[in-house]
């Protein structure tokens, strides 16, 4: 069935106002007429199961008509901490952990950064992250923070419960061994750029208490790593899950 992500606000007595781009999308591209069913998730990850009751050229109502238990999240929260690169290669990777279940997208200006000055195109990944969570049934947005600095990121280590990053040295344990006896939810896992991290920043993460993980004997592109590393921690907390 048909996902919407909607404000809280949209909501009212029951009713749903649409009046955004999901207009375009419900009479033209889903061809929907009144009295079909739609889901609806707020930002409040509620998730409603809800009937078209009018189409209008500028707006769609829908009434909702029941509550929907269910919870298609991780039961983690993984943040990538992503060494900025090109704008093409952020795109691919928003949207594939995004449909991964990742919890918060955090670019990073790295030493090795191809991109020195970072461009905001937070208004279309966000419509990217919007469209791979209704295609993947999520009940919630990924967030997608503002780029900051490596020194910035060093400095929210103490918002989680586990830090790890990633490195091509294959001495160092895997995630498996790592969350073996890992009892928290939140968890940040940095990936370095094109080129991996410099010298300094691994000195830096080691001091302020990051775990280094191995990714396999592969090494993987930038853009690979987050999707590896989301999978992982995927399958490891939702394997015993029937």
């Amino acid at each position: 069935m048909q996902r919407y992500f909607i404000d809280s606000k949209q909501i009212l007595n029951n009713i749903v106002t649409i009046t955004n781009s999901d207009v375009h999308h419900i009479k033209n591209v889903m061809r929907m007429k009144v009295n079909d069913e739609v889901i609806v998730c707020d930002n409040l990850a509620n998730t409603y199961l809800s009937k078209l009751i009018s189409i209008e050229k500028d707006k769609v109502l829908l009434e909702i008509i029941d509550k929907i238990n269910e919870n298609n999240e991780l039961p983690i929260d993984i943040t990538i901490a992503h060494g900025v690169v090109r704008r093409e290669k952020t795109e691919e990777v928003i949207r594939r952990i995004t449909e991964l279940g990742c919890y918060e997208y955090l670019p990073v200006l790295m030493k090795r950064s191809v991109v020195k000055v970072y461009q905001d195109r937070s208004e279309r990944q966000n419509k990217i992250i919007k469209e791979a969570s209704e295609q993947s049934h999520r009940n919630r947005l990924m967030i997608l923070s503002s780029v900051i600095s490596f020194q910035e990121l060093i400095n929210r280590k103490d918002e989680f419960d586990l830090c790890l990053y990633a490195h091509f040295n294959k001495n160092v344990k895997s995630i498996k061994k790592i969350i073996e006896n890992f009892h928290g939810r939140k968890i940040l896992v940095a990936v370095g750029p094109e080129g991996g991290f410099a010298d300094e920043e691994v000195l830096k993460l080691d001091e302020a208490g990051f775990i280094p993980i191995t990714l396999g004997k592969r090494v993987l592109r930038t853009e690979t790593a987050p999707l590896y590393v989301i999978s992982v921690f995927g399958y490891e907390f939702e394997s015993f899950i029937d």
